[in-house]
């Protein structure tokens, strides 16, 4: 019996040394299409669809009766959050049965600190608030952030880093007075400030990226030209710089494209993908044959980008693309499917033998990792979505120390050029 149990440890041990990160499936939010201008309502409602890249297959799994749109999509611990126009819904990411709802009128994008679900808000008219946390497992309302605490104007996509969230304000459903702020949150306090103004090309924020801790934000303006601003993340964030990348752009197809170092977006004169380098500051190429897309996100684990496409009001697919922007397979999806999240889980193979493991304490950590291992590499840690958030170039072989004190609450996996990993969860 004792003997058994010790195999089953070890067992078990060396099964999670070699466990690997995959996608196990891609979260596609249609949008549906809403006739706004004819009268005609809801002709085609809100769904969520699944692509599998080990079989390559889609699928529509949900439908959300009700919102006139879909805003945001999200994966977190085997739940899957939806913003829809004016409600939340959590579904279980294994079943895809709806495992709660709350009505959030004019709800964007979400994000995730800890137990909370973070959410922004902007509606035509305005709204009481345009900040506020829930409790992720009951959708319950925890606390707001109220225009009388400085947010007095709606906010689009919303990022976390550390105890921080940072979020594009843009007070978009005004357009004659747009906004160009990166606000900040500080989440133990649940206050607001530090505004950090992009200027006058730096107007209507609306993507969020995060690089080497500091905010980039994709700005369409007034939509006469579209540009990128870089935010220094400090104890006073300031305006690195706001460039101006083309004449317009897609919003939701921009994304940070961690392989190649680089932002990609649309760009509406061309409709081919446009890559701007953050290394120079500046555009560097076109992707020329690149599709129009309307959404776009990367997956870091298999090398590849994941787009979207749409006619707005009767089709929509889904494609694989290549990190030069060429399509590598095409499927079906649904009408104007456009915001995608990852679900990145462990997968485990007896195939694949390491020679050797990485050890690393304190788990769960606060600020500082203390890594060991038995052969020079350099060391990746990915977020619970697969995403690169910090990077430590090879050194020689023995003990290391990480700093991780710039990283939100959560589980990260840390991954070496061998593809040794390791999960580790900070406090």
């Amino acid at each position: 019996m004792y003997r058994s149990f010790l195999t089953g440890l070890a067992l078990s041990t060396a099964l999670f040394l070699h466990a690997q990160l995959q996608v196990h499936q891609v979260f596609v939010l249609s949008e549906g299409y809403y006739d706004f201008f004819g009268g005609g309502g809801q002709l085609v409602p809100v769904t969520l669809g699944s692509y599998d890249p080990a079989s390559g297959s889609y699928q529509n799994v949900a439908t959300i009766e009700g919102p006139r749109f879909g805003s945001d999509v999200l994966v977190d611990e085997g739940v899957v959050f939806v913003a829809a126009d004016d409600r939340v819904v959590r579904f279980d990411a294994d079943t895809y049965q709806p495992l709660g709802e709350a009505m959030v009128n004019g709800v964007r994008k979400l994000a995730i600190w800890g137990d909370a679900l973070l959410l922004t808000r902007g509606e035509l008219g305005g709204l009481s608030h345009y900040f506020e946390a829930r409790d992720k497992s009951t959708l319950d309302l925890l606390w707001t952030i109220d225009p009388a605490d400085g947010l007095s104007m709606s906010a689009e996509d919303v990022i976390v880093l550390g105890d921080k969230a940072y979020l594009a304000v843009n007070n978009a459903f005004d357009w004659s007075n747009l906004a160009g702020k990166v606000g900040v949150v500080d989440l133990v306090a649940q206050t607001y400030g530090n505004e950090v103004d992009l200027g006058p090309d730096g107007l209507n924020p609306e993507k969020l990226f995060v690089k080497e801790g500091d905010v980039l934000a994709f700005c369409n303006t007034d939509f006469s030209r579209s540009s990128i601003s870089r935010v220094a993340i400090n104890a006073a964030p300031s305006l690195t710089y706001t460039t101006v990348v083309a004449e317009n752009s897609g919003c939701a197809a921009s994304a940070l494209v961690e392989a190649e170092d680089k932002v990609y977006f649309l760009e509406y004169a061309q409709n081919e993908l446009v890559r701007f380098d953050l290394g120079t500051g500046a555009v560097s190429d076109t992707l020329v044959g690149s599709p129009s897309i309307y959404g776009l996100i990367e997956d870091p684990i298999n090398g590849v980008l994941y787009a979207t496409t749409t006619d707005f009001f009767s089709a929509g697919d889904f494609h694989v693309l290549s990190l030069d922007g060429q399509v590598v397979s095409t499927l079906t999806a649904a009408v104007s499917s456009g915001n995608l999240a990852l679900d990145v889980r462990l997968s485990t193979s007896t195939e694949t033998i390491h020679a050797a493991a990485m050890s690393v304490y304190p788990n769960p950590a606060a600020d500082e990792l203390f890594v060991s291992l038995p052969s020079a590499s350099a060391i990746d840690v990915l977020d619970g979505t697969g995403r690169l958030v910090h990077r430590e170039g090879a050194r020689i072989a023995g003990k290391r120390r990480i700093g991780i004190g710039h990283l939100p609450a959560g589980l990260y996996t840390l991954r070496t050029e061998s593809g040794i990993t390791h999960r580790f969860s900070k406090r």
